[in-house]
């Protein structure tokens, strides 16, 4: 429900910003933290959060600014305000250490929803030591998270990019720079699983695995839990994998070599390097937690949770402002464009009303959203 609160007051370590654009998740459709609890729980997480601010992602113009904060009243801006202060409102106060100077290339609209999903990107890459050259495979590729990955993860020159979506978003991702697109609703003529085969078909292509894979989809919710695609990608990294050992033509699944450092040979003598997800099960969320608190690491082998940081994210959020900057060419040779590294896609813009947000948040549960969702005052 939209509302009148008290104006937020000027701070010495926070900008006002007026919001001329902020961003829906699906983190703000499950309340924040419902997606990190039991479902038992739900109803009094519901409790928790009744009343409070909604939103992490916004894009604005400074209203006031400290002095000797880097910053000045009138420069347009984008950042995420800590969790449940809100970032769906007109005046919001935003700390310094996750607000940057908003890229001269991308609208309000644009900017706002390049914050959460761009610094989960950022932030997910360096935790897990993505290196240039390297094959990853994105599950939900035209997702908010997903369409940024494939857009950074080419940036970054990767080696080769995977994506899963569905097959009328196939194009798109394609579009984005993806190499290969796996459409999990493509027909099937048997009851042979269409994702394990065609990502077999990939690995056994490169003759060795996935150096890492990053699943947008699973969450806690049994819909998506129930997808199974952990165990379906080791399949099919399995099944790509020995074929290649048994032809006599690929990498084995113990070649490390003499010369490999460990980190290396940790990637590459079991097939499949690290499998990441950013949500799961409230078991997860309790090991993420853990490892986040006391640096203790209490997950499988090459299989975690990523849970983002919004403290100090001012230094990925200028990160990605200079990747919306950079201007690369782009096209067949015939028809080369100049386009940005990374562009959000805004799949809907909604009013700061309340019809606005309702209708913002149903389009997020139905689940479809290509890109991100966008309320404006």
């Amino acid at each position: 429900v939209v509302t009148n609160r008290p104006l937020p007051s000027p701070s010495q370590t926070a900008l006002l910003v007026r919001v001329k654009a902020c961003a829906v998740n699906p983190v703000d459709a499950k309340g924040v933290i419902g997606d990190k609890l039991p479902p038992v729980f739900a109803k009094f997480a519901r409790r928790m959060i009744d009343g409070q601010g909604v939103g992490f992602d916004l894009s604005g113009v400074v209203e006031h600014a400290p002095l000797n904060s880097g910053f000045q009243v009138g420069d347009e801006v984008f950042g995420a305000v800590p969790p449940f202060r809100g970032a769906l409102a007109e005046l919001v106060s935003v700390p310094l250490d996750q607000v940057c100077l908003k890229p001269t290339t991308l609208t309000h609209a644009q900017a706002a929803a390049l914050v959460l999903p761009g610094v989960t990107c950022a932030q997910l890459l360096r935790q897990f030591r993505f290196r240039e050259g390297e094959r990853v495979l994105v599950i939900g590729a035209s997702g908010g998270v997903g369409h940024l990955l494939v857009q950074m993860l080419r940036w970054r020159n990767a080696g080769q990019v995977v994506g899963v979506c569905s097959a009328k978003n196939a194009s798109f991702v394609k579009r984005l720079g993806a190499d290969h697109v796996v459409a999990y609703d493509a027909p099937s003529g048997s009851n042979a699983d269409v994702v394990v085969d065609a990502l077999r078909a990939v690995v056994v292509a490169n003759k060795k695995p996935f150096d890492l894979v990053i699943d947008c989809v699973t969450s806690h919710d049994t819909r998506d839990a129930g997808n199974q695609y952990e165990s379906r990608v080791r399949s099919a990294e399995k099944a790509g994998v020995a074929k290649e050992t048994a032809d006599g033509s690929g990498v084995g699944i113990h070649n490390g070599t003499e010369s490999s450092s460990i980190h290396e040979k940790h990637r590459t003598t079991t097939p499949g390097g690290v499998y990441v997800t950013i949500g799961g099960s409230f078991s997860r969320w309790v090991i993420a937690g853990l490892k986040r608190v006391f640096g203790v690491n209490l997950f499988p082998t090459k299989s975690e949770l990523f849970w983002i940081k919004f403290s100090g994210c001012a230094k990925d959020l200028t990160m990605l402002a200079t990747m919306a900057e950079f201007e690369q060419r782009a096209g067949d040779g015939v028809g080369v464009e100049t386009v940005a590294a990374v562009t959000p896609t805004i799949a809907a813009t909604h009013a700061l009303t309340n019809a606005g947000v309702r209708d913002a948040f149903k389009q997020m549960h139905e689940r479809r959203v290509v890109g991100k969702i966008v309320v404006t005052p």
